[in-house]
């Protein structure tokens, strides 16, 4: 049931970063001028990029795309633009007020241009509030959450709130050509929804419009709750924000990378298909280098990690400090102690540290596992280093790092290492839906153009129909277009979704508006009556890693009503076509109270195309 939304306030705490203008009504345009047959691979082979003619054009022009004509940047020089200003709110104010009284968190967040230099590079960069990483929105399990995004950017926009289940709100999910249109530009769209009373942990918002998010819309969300079964093991927070970042505008290296050339300006030889740019960089908390920790001694501290990248996973580490994992994805964990974590795109983690080691600097590592990349950058510097500093005052670390090795494989931790504190096991399933996921070079273009498929559809975003408005006007819908892969249940069922993948990538998969059981994994290709289910308190999360050349068993439950995408979380991958959606309850969903403000935006498209 729909919980009963109070009127918008200004009750937030004082991490509300809230910005002084006033909000205008949902719809309408700011005041003033708006500012505007699966390939497999024979193994994984190490491509550099060519330098030749063909190679050296299609660089050219993804950099005149990149620069010039990105998803909300037009071609002016950088004294156009604010400067971004490195968010620094890190430290989790231990002042919040965790409770179960609950209240309306209000904020305003104004998506625009702007140039910064994370690593040291000026470039153009997609923000929100002039802030990288995004402001940190901070909210107690039940609250009401309101956000009113004010689209400063020549081209539409969405804001997904990675990981909130939206039971009743499907429409407030932020999913472009799904369950809403860009926010066109100049004008606003209020997101409104209530916080699942039964939800806590670390989660993120980001933008859901092709690759925009590469460029910078990204920050985190944290939902406090006294019923976490990790709440008073720790004495203090702070989050841990990985990402990988490119020195173009993601727009135009999309472009080079669905082009017949793809992104090494050679077809990938033929031999690999999907090949992604390598990025320039990784950040920790915005920065290459300099980004600070400035802890007390002898406290225990829940890092709060969230990989917000767009191709790279991180082994994340300390030095000299035992990690203590206590939190999946918004699931609590039994304790268990490692030097070094896996985290994939969109995953995150909370693991404990207690600051009881000699006082002074440490170094905090994010090696990026380039070994997972398609093409090879030379001149990646693959460990990025921040600093942990208690008990002195803060100096370039000398510490070494972990002598154990681990392996360079794209993976999760163990799955028997992921075990839930409160013990769940799923119900039996009713229903059982096997899917395909491959690059495979297209028809429409001789064969010359490779594109991401989830069985023999390679998905588009439709940003004047989305397939949520379809069906409220519908029904129980069946038939979609032919880049839709739609699997539509008009009953609570529980799904087995058995996912192949003929990729030799790991591929960090999502699935919106619900936390899944992890009920098995393997090498090759899932085998019915032989492939092992393990049903006794599972993984639960919302984003798992698909190993390359294996498979993946979810279980989950179809009780709520929506259209909600499954799809890879590397953001090439999903702009490419790998993404499919379970209609769940289309009868319900006509039934679903969509604000008027939603469909007529579907009629306000305009400024720069989107391309998925």
């Amino acid at each position: 049931m729909m919980s009963t939304l109070m009127s918008p306030s200004k009750e937030g705490s004082s991490n509300d970063h809230d910005v002084e203008t006033k909000a205008e009504p949902e719809g309408l345009a700011l005041s003033g001028e708006a500012r505007v047959t699966p390939i497999k691979r024979s193994g994984r082979r190490k491509l550099f990029v060519i330098i030749g003619i063909v190679g050296a054009f299609v660089v050219v022009l993804a950099l005149a795309l990149g620069l010039g004509l990105g998803l909300g940047l037009k071609k002016k020089s950088s004294s156009n633009y604010n400067y971004v200003t490195t968010n620094s709110s890190f430290l989790l104010d231990p002042n919040f007020v965790i409770t179960n009284t609950t209240t309306t968190r209000y904020y305003e967040f104004v998506i625009s241009e702007a140039v910064g230099s994370p690593d040291g590079f000026e470039r153009p960069m997609l923000v929100v509030n002039n802030q990288f990483p995004g402001p940190l929105i901070e909210v107690n399990s039940g609250d009401e959450l309101v956000v009113n995004v004010f689209n400063q950017l020549p081209n539409g926009t969405t804001l997904h709130w990675h990981g909130q289940l939206q039971n009743g709100t499907n429409y407030m999910d932020g999913t472009s050509g799904i369950t809403q249109c860009p926010i066109p530009p100049g004008m606003n769209f209020t997101y409104r929804f209530t916080i699942n009373p039964n939800q806590y942990g670390t989660f993120w918002y980001h933008a859901h419009a092709s690759t925009q998010y590469t460029d910078g819309i990204y920050g985190p969300l944290v939902i406090h709750s006294l019923s976490e079964p990790i709440y008073g093991q720790y004495d203090r927070e702070a989050l841990v924000i990985l990402s990988d970042w490119y020195h173009v505008m993601s727009s135009g290296l999309l472009t080079q990378y669905l082009s017949s050339a793809g992104i090494d300006g050679s077809n990938y030889g033929g031999v690999n298909p999907g090949a992604e740019p390598p990025p320039d960089s990784g950040l920790i908390n915005g920065k290459m280098t300099g980004s600070l920790l400035d802890l007390q001694p002898n406290l225990r501290y829940r890092l709060r990690l969230i990989n917000m990248g767009t191709l790279t996973e991180f082994m994340f580490s300390v030095d000299s400090h035992v990690l203590s994992v206590v939190e999946a994805d918004g699931t609590s964990l039994e304790p268990v102690n490692v030097h070094r974590v896996p985290i994939h795109v969109a995953q995150r983690y909370s693991v404990i540290l207690t600051t009881n080691q000699t006082a002074g600097s440490y170094n905090v590592r994010a090696e990026m596992q380039s070994t997972c990349y398609k093409i090879d950058d030379p001149n990646l510097n693959t460990m990025v280093l921040a600093t942990m500093t208690y008990g002195a005052s803060p100096t370039t670390p000398n510490t070494q790092d972990w002598s154990d090795a681990f392996p360079a494989l794209c993976l999760d931790l163990n799955s028997t290492m992921i075990v839930p504190q409160i013990a769940m096991n799923p119900p039996n399933s009713t229903e059982t839906v096997l899917v395909d996921v491959s690059f495979q070079q297209t028809l429409q273009s001789g064969g010359t153009q490779t594109l991401a498929f989830v069985n023999n559809t390679s998905w588009q975003a439709d940003t004047t129909n989305p397939t949520l408005l379809q069906m409220s006007k519908t029904g129980i819908q069946t038939a979609f277009d032919s880049n839709q892969f739609v699997v539509v249940n008009d009953n609570i069922t529980v799904v087995d979704l058995i996912v192949n993948n003929y990729d030799d990538s790991s591929h960090p998969f999502h699935l919106h508006g619900h936390v899944f059981w992890i009920i098995g994994e393997g090498n090759g290709s899932y085998v019915f009556g032989t492939s092992q289910f393990s049903t006794i308190n599972p993984p639960r999360r919302d984003t798992l890693t698909l190993p390359g050349f294996g498979w993946v068993a979810i279980r989950f439950i179809t009780d709520n009503p929506g259209l909600w995408a499954f799809h890879c979380h590397i953001g090439w991958h999903m702009a490419a076509g790998m993404l499919m959606q379970f209609a769940s309850l289309p009868s319900q969903i006509q039934q679903l109270q969509i604000p008027s403000y939603l469909s007529t935006q579907c009629g306000e498209q305009s400024g720069g195309v989107l391309t998925n």
